[in-house]
């Protein structure tokens, strides 16, 4: 692990008590909505996908940077809720892999896994948890058919090298789909004023009041404005072989979700 992703890490870890009321409450919970979006749409691609189809020996699934697993938490509510989705993998085993360098993060995802079904499991979909570095992951290769990442791309140290590199080598090469939800760049939109103002004063003024380690939200904020612009980044997936299966903003426009595949043939 380079430097700084173990300074990352070690802020994660300091954070990852008061990490969901955070993002509920500096996004006014948007951040429900956003992930409910992200899975729902991730999910009705991989349907639409003709070649998915003929899969029927089952499913894995990697949530990457998965935090306190609130994606993984909603992967599996859909599974549950949704009679498209519900039918299409109807008696299928399906494996949900949280995968993160957090600990800390980790075990409140576990626990929060645990409350699923009254704590009573469920016959076809099993999780497991994984503390690895996404960049130099112990996956082995073609190890999943969908990989989500939401809210941990601006955080590798490398996102280029973690595409054309990781992301390449642990998806499935016949079932593969990737999906990525992650901030825009909004300081480079200049009719984005207000959430920039919003992004540089009220959540460090909230952080100050509601968190012991305003440092990591200053470093939120940072990471917004180190990210590449959209297409930039729908670029670094077709440079390395992936092709955009869907693009778009979410409302209020201030996430994007990009959802990409390779050798779909």
């Amino acid at each position: 692990m380079d430097s700084f992703s173990q300074l990352i890490k070690s802020m994660f870890d300091g954070i990852a008590g008061r990490y969901d009321f955070m993002n509920r409450f500096l996004t006014g919970g948007l951040d429900i909505y956003w992930r409910k979006v992200f899975v729902k749409e991730t999910l009705a691609a991989f349907i639409k996908l003709s070649y998915a189809k003929t899969n029927n020996s089952g499913f894995n699934i990697a949530d990457i940077a998965s935090g306190t697993g609130d994606i993984a938490i909603e992967i599996y509510n859909r599974l549950k809720t949704d009679k498209i989705v519900r039918s299409f993998f109807t008696d299928k085993p399906i494996h949900i892999c949280c995968s993160d360098f957090s600990m800390p993060m980790l075990k409140i995802a576990r626990e929060k896994v645990r409350k699923l079904s009254g704590g009573r499991g469920d016959n076809n979909i099993k999780f497991s948890f994984v503390i690895c570095d996404a960049h130099n992951s112990c996956f082995k290769d073609s190890s999943f058919d969908i990989v989500f990442i939401a809210f941990g791309l601006r955080n590798f140290s490398n996102i280029k090298k973690f595409i054309s590199t990781e992301l390449k080598r642990i998806v499935n090469k016949t079932l593969s789909l990737s999906s990525i939800l992650e901030f825009n760049n909004i300081f480079k939109i200049k009719s984005f004023k207000f959430f920039q103002i919003y992004y540089n004063y009220f959540i460090t003024a909230c952080a100050s009041i509601f968190s012991t380690d305003t440092g990591a939200y200053k470093y939120l904020v940072d990471s917004i404005k180190n990210l590449p612009r959209d297409r930039d980044i729908l670029k670094l997936f077709t440079d390395e072989g992936f092709k955009i299966f869907n693009y778009r903003k979410i409302f209020p426009y201030l996430v994007s979700r990009y959802i990409a595949i390779i050798n779909n043939s």
